[in-house]
């Protein structure tokens, strides 16, 4: 058998076989990312940390700044401040 022959044949397997490893390196990142992202939200979602900021939100009432009139509010009184009372 030719020697030079059997290097190139090593070399060409051992080519294809650091290819198909880059190929699973980067195919195992992306699932274990992909992974640890749901993981995470998952764990923030469990935890309420997002619901918190949106439920504190909606349990105080909106704020105008003064003189500023509502527009969806049935004017009773002409000149009257329309924003509500503290």
């Amino acid at each position: 058998m030719d020697w030079a022959r059997l290097q190139m044949e090593i070399d060409r397997q051992l080519a294809w076989m650091l290819f198909w490893s880059l190929i699973a390196t980067v195919i195992s990142l992306w699932v274990g990312y992909e992974l640890l992202k749901a993981a995470i939200k998952n764990g923030i979602n469990a935890s309420n940390l997002g619901d918190r900021r949106r439920s504190m939100q909606a349990a105080q009432p909106p704020v105008a700044p003064a003189g500023y009139r509502w527009v969806l509010v049935k004017d009773d009184k002409p000149g009257a401040d329309m924003r509500p009372e503290r």
